[in-house]
């Protein structure tokens, strides 16, 4: 039976977010307020923007997109990273799979970007944010060098565990972001996703807590 899960309105972006288990509801709802709907989801933004090349290191990018509010808590500013190994089976994005995808840039000019706007908080995703660790440490670095307190969320197919026995680099960004969504998305678990994640394995990750307590603490 269609539900409608959430409906959201925007005021400040001048919309409503709708979000259903049918399609065909979620069009009815628009045409009764005399809306036109546009398809909108997680990684998947009705626009996008590239900063300037710039110089310096660089990382390679999908886009930044500004006022989003379902790609973590409040409004944030979104990243999003080409190129992935891990290609969930019923991943919403494959088109985000191909490394070759995307756009070098500068690691400044993608921090000034996504700080330019108001926000509650930057959102990293990809594709697999991971499959660049060099380039998300110094977006991490940079991000925290002009706006030390910003909140930071990433999310990764790979689980934290997996994670924790990579490199410097992931080290890095592990300790020094806010949030890790973590884990594969699986098709069969779906309807036991919870929020900003899209199947139920998938944990939303407190990594000030998981850090200083030596255990994966959930929020």
């Amino acid at each position: 039976m269609p539900e409608l899960l959430l409906a959201l309105l925007d005021e400040e972006a001048g919309s409503l977010l709708v979000e259903s288990t049918d399609q065909d509801l979620a069009a009815e709802i628009a045409a009764d307020l005399d809306l036109v709907p546009e398809g909108l989801a997680c990684a998947r933004p009705q626009a996008m923007s590239l900063p300037e090349a710039g110089s310096g290191p660089s990382v390679r990018i999908g886009g930044v997109w500004h006022n989003s509010v379902i790609e973590g808590p409040g409004r944030r500013s979104v990243v999003r990273f080409p190129g992935c190994p891990i290609r969930c089976k019923g991943c919403y994005v494959p088109e985000t799979w191909a490394f070759e995808g995307g756009t070098d840039v500068s690691v400044c000019e993608v921090a000034k970007a996504l700080l330019s706007e108001p926000h509650e908080g930057i959102t990293i995703l990809g594709g697999e944010p991971f499959a660049q660790p060099e380039a998300l440490s110094w977006l991490i670095s940079q991000l925290r060098a002009r706006e030390p307190d910003v909140h930071i969320l990433v999310y990764s197919g790979f689980t934290y565990e997996a994670l924790r026995m990579r490199g410097p680099d992931v080290q890095y960004v592990l300790d020094h972001i806010d949030v890790l969504i973590d884990g594969p998305y699986v098709v069969a678990l779906s309807s036991g996703a919870g929020p900003w994640t899209g199947s139920g394995n998938q944990r939303v990750i407190d990594m000030h807590a998981t850090l200083f307590e030596g255990e994966v603490v959930e929020l």
